[in-house]
């Protein structure tokens, strides 16, 4: 049986997760520094940097 839609399935939902995660942080942080722009700003590095810590995640717990 082949587990390849599972694994997909799995890194698309641990990416997609911190990537929410690091949205809400990001965010969070930037409304502390600069409310407005400091948000929006926030919540795309908060985005860029979750979606890639979860891949990397993603990535060892699937080896």
């Amino acid at each position: 049986m082949d587990n390849k839609p599972i694994e997909i399935a799995g890194k698309t939902a641990i990416t997609g997760g911190s990537s929410l995660i690091g949205g809400g942080v990001g965010a969070a942080i930037g409304t502390l520094l600069l409310p407005g722009i400091g948000t929006a700003v926030g919540y795309l590095l908060g985005v860029g940097t979750g979606a890639a810590s979860g891949y990397q995640a993603s990535k060892k717990w699937f080896e």
